[in-house]
Formats: structure tokens, C-alpha cells, sequence
């Protein structure tokens, strides 16, 4: 690799002893400068050298005011300075090495010793590429596998949300439709984007915790007792169980959600029966989306609700079962909903796996060939 090297010196013989000590080192490049202001010039046309041989004592500008011209430029791009000067007050050898020069050759010197400096400086700045070179791959690495992470955490969180879909007649399109509602939402009312995302992948698990419901009640057609109502609203606290025990936010903020859905703001929710602001952000959000979805969702024990009639109800809601605060910021976002929910709309009558199974739609062989 050829390696560019910068004499500064205002006198020719100088400059000419200097190639003369090079004139064999194939991988040198010498090239002059006759003062500080011709150097910078070459630098600025020509781009950073590997490494400056540069006099104090020059016209036009001097070899201190060099060092501090270049000092900031190197800290991004470094290549190393050696100051080579008649100039032996110890002040001046301080003020060249606090300047940024990496090494002081007082002249005269013996033509080995600069040629020994000059090649242990160039393999330094070698060493010091390679190591930088080294880290970036690292760094690299490093966040590539921070992203490959955090696309598996969100992709769990994908899983989790579909685990209900094999127990309760939703489909994987409302799972969709209420992650695209809440990121929406968070967009409405002004949260960062971190929260948004979190959010996004967060709501779809919700209902997570209806794994734990029994098929006869989560399944069942007709209007539930009081009994099977109240195991119903244990899918909350299951949910939260389930996604407990975790440093992961993500997985933190699942949590939130799955627990605190179904409060209401006038505290006549489920299950701990809590009102107002006292009910997180994210379970009100989900709360309003989830509501509007399954009213506007066609399912084995109901019809589908026009959009219009939905919305109605979620007015006549507000600062009831619903923050009035997330219903305005739904209702405003209605145009985008609507195309949502066109873009992702449910199967014709949607059942769940077991379903399927117990009406007889299909066998356990079929839907395995189905999922091969």
C-alpha cells in the first residue's frame, strides 16, 4: 500500500535530504510543501496524507499555526506529524506536542533514526485503521444483532397475539386491524415514537390470557350466566400472568394492557374496578380500538354493526365506559380506520381452529395438510 508523506520545509536542500533518505522505500510517496499555507492547500486539493514531516520555522505561515489548523480534522481523519526543527527551547518542544504533533526530531539528525521514526509511525496509523476498521465491524455486528432481537421480541409478541385466535372466533385480521388502530391512535394523541412502536406491537396481545378460558364458555353461542361471565374477565388477570416476570418493555407494556383493558372510566370495569386517570393510557387506547373492532366484526353469534352505529356508541360512551379524551382521537381518525379496516378485512364468517373442528367444517387431517 503506497503511503503519502508531506515535507513542509522552506528550504529546498531539506526537503531534497528528505527524499534522498526515502528514495529506496517503494511504499513512500514524498511529496513538498514549501510553508504551512502551500501544505494545507496541497491537503485541501489532494485530501489527508498518512503522515507530515513539517518544519516550525517557515514564511507565510509556521509550523504552530499548521498544528493548530489541522488539529480538528484530525481527530476524524488521523494521520501523524512529525516536527523536525532547529528550534531546541523546551517551550517549543511543549508547545509543538500540545499543538497535536506525535513526535519532535531536533536538527541535525541521523538519517536512520527519521527513517525509523517515520516507518514505526506509518505502521502505527496502520495498526490504528485496522483497529477501527475492526470496531466498526464490531459495531456493526453488534447492532445487527440488537436489531435481530428486537425483531424476534416483536415477533413473539405477534405469536402471542394469534395464541387466542386458535381458541376464540377473532381472527388474525382483527389482531392486525387493532395493532394498525393503536398506532394510529398514539399518532393522534402525540406520543413519542418509541411509544407509538411499543404500542403497535404490544396491543395485539391483549387477549392472550383467553388461552386460559375454558372452549365451553369461550365458544359458547348463547348469552353466558353470571358464572361464565365471571371466568370470562379472568382472561385479564391470566393475560397478565402470562406476560409477567419480564425486564423486557415490551413484554411490560403487554402486560399494562392485558390487565387494564376492560376498566371502565366510570370504575365499573373489570377486574379491579378502577376509573378515570387511574387507568393506563395504553389500556384505554386498546379499550376504544377493541370495542369498535368487535362491534364492526361479523362473528358465528352476531352480526356485523355499520361503522356509523359503532361510532354512536362509542359517543355515547365517552366519559363512561371510554376516556373522552381517546374517543375524540378515534373519532378523528375515522378516514384512516375505515381504510384499515377495508385493507384487512375478516374472512367471510371467521371461525376459530377448535371451531371449525367441533362444527365439523373440517378435519384435524385436513387443517394439518392445510398448515404443512
Amino acid at each position: 500500500m503506497l503511503r503519502t508523506v508531506y515535507v513542509a520545509d522552506d528550504v529546498p536542500s531539506n526537503i531534497l535530504f528528505v527524499k534522498e533518505i526515502f528514495a529506496k522505500e517503494q511504499n513512500i510517496v514524498i511529496k513538498e510543501a514549501k510553508d504551512g499555507k502551500d501544505l494545507l492547500n496541497q491537503i485541501e486539493k489532494e485530501g489527508m496524507p498518512d503522515l507530515i514531516l513539517l518544519d516550525l520555522m517557515m514564511p507565510v505561515m509556521n509550523g504552530f499555526d499548521v498544528l493548530s489548523k489541522l488539529k480538528d480534522g484530525r481527530e476524524k481523519n488521523y494521520f501523524p506529524i512529525i516536527v523536525i526543527s532547529g528550534l531546541s527551547e523546551q517551550q517549543n518542544i511543549i508547545n509543538a506536542l500540545s499543538l497535536g504533533a506525535d513526535d519532535y526530531l531536533m536538527k541535525p539528525f541521523f538519517m536512520d533514526e527519521l527513517r525509523l521514526k517515520v516507518n514505526n509511525m506509518l505502521k502505527l496509523k496502520e495498526h490504528r485503521e485496522f483497529l477501527n476498521k475492526s470496531l466498526d465491524v464490531m459495531q456493526v455486528d453488534r447492532l445487527e444483532k440488537i436489531k435481530l432481537l428486537e425483531q424476534t421480541q416483536i415477533e413473539i409478541t405477534k405469536r402471542l397475539g394469534m395464541a387466542s385466535e386458535f381458541r376464540d372466533n377473532e381472527t388474525g385480521k382483527h389482531i392486525e386491524r387493532i395493532a394498525d388502530y393503536a398506532e394510529l391512535m398514539a399518532e393522534e394523541i402525540e406520543m413519542s415514537r418509541e411509544e407509538k412502536v411499543m404500542l403497535q406491537y404490544a396491543a395485539p396481545m391483549h387477549d392472550v390470557g383467553k388461552i386460559g378460558v375454558p372452549d365451553q364458555i369461550l365458544l359458547k353461542p348463547d348469552r353466558l350466566t353470571k358464572t361464565e361471565f365471571e371466568i370470562i374477565k379472568l382472561h385479564t388477570v391470566i393475560g397478565s400472568r402470562i406476560l409477567s416476570g419480564t425486564a423486557v418493555p415490551l413484554l411490560e407494556l403487554a402486560k399494562e394492557i392485558a390487565i387494564s383493558h376492560h376498566e371502565r372510566w366510570d370504575g365499573n370495569g373489570y377486574p379491579f374496578g378502577i376509573e378515570g386517570n387511574k387507568i393506563p393510557m395504553s389500556g384505554m387506547i386498546v379499550a376504544v380500538t377493541d370495542v369498535f373492532d368487535a362491534l364492526t366484526s361479523e362473528r358465528v353469534y352476531k352480526k356485523a354493526w355499520s361503522v356509523d352505529k359503532a361510532l354512536e356508541y362509542l359517543k355515547s360512551q365517552r366519559e363512561k365506559q371510554f376516556c373522552p379524551v381517546v374517543v375524540d382521537a378515534f373519532l378523528n381518525i375515522q378516514d384512516k380506520v375505515s381504510e384499515i379496516k377495508e385493507a384487512k378485512a375478516d374472512p367471510v364468517m371467521a371461525k376459530s381452529i377448535i371451531q371449525q373442528i367441533i362444527d365439523g367444517d373440517h378435519s384435524i387431517g385436513e387443517l394439518i395438510e392445510r398448515w404443512r
